[in-house]
C-alpha cells in the first residue's frame, strides 16, 4: 500500500478546484457538511489560498480529513508554517481555526468511523487513494500509522 505522490493534475485538479469556487461563490452549503474550506497564505510567497478539504466526519466540534498527499501537501505546509486565517463550513465562515495531526490510535477510531458512517463514499475513494487497501482491520492500522489524519477546530470568538 502506498499513498499517492506527486501533485495533482489534469482533471483531479479540476476537481479539488470546484470546492474552492463554490466556498468563493458563498455556495458552500450545497455539500451538506461534507466539505470545508480554509483559507491560508503561501509559507513562501505570502499569496492568499483557498483549500476545499473532504469531512471524513464530525466529532466534539472538529472537522477530520486525510491527507492524501500527507504532511507533503501544499495546504498542510502552509498551515504549519502560518496558520489558519478562516474556516468555512457551509454558510459560517470562522476567523481561524485550530488543527492538530492525530496519532496512530485516534486515527483508527476516525478511518473506521468513516468508513462505517460513509460506506459508499469510503469503497470508493479509499482503493483510489491508497493502492492496495482492502478494509481490513489489518489495512485500518497499517494505514493509520503511515498517513496524516488532521482535526480542525473552528475559533468561536
Amino acid at each position: 500500500m502506498s499513498a499517492r505522490t506527486g501533485r495533482p493534475s489534469g482533471l483531479l485538479k479540476l476537481g479539488f478546484k470546484v470546492p474552492v469556487w463554490l466556498y468563493q461563490a458563498h455556495l458552500g452549503f450545497l455539500f451538506g457538511g461534507r466539505v470545508f474550506a480554509i483559507v491560508h497564505h503561501g509559507r513562501k510567497t505570502g499569496r492568499r489560498y483557498v483549500s476545499g478539504l473532504e469531512v471524513l466526519i464530525r466529532r466534539d466540534g472538529e472537522l477530520f480529513v486525510f491527507s492524501a498527499w500527507g504532511k507533503r501537501a501544499d495546504w498542510f505546509r502552509n498551515i504549519e508554517a502560518g496558520g489558519i486565517d478562516e474556516l468555512w463550513d457551509g454558510r459560517h465562515r470562522y476567523r481561524g481555526a485550530t488543527f492538530r495531526c492525530l496519532d496512530p490510535e485516534e486515527a483508527y477510531q476516525v478511518i473506521e468511523a468513516y468508513e462505517t458512517q460513509h460506506r459508499g463514499t469510503a469503497r470508493r475513494t479509499l482503493p483510489r487513494m491508497l493502492d492496495g487497501y482492502d478494509f481490513s482491520e489489518q489495512m485500518r492500522r497499517q494505514l493509520a500509522g503511515s498517513s496524516t489524519v488532521v482535526a480542525f477546530k473552528p475559533t468561536t470568538d
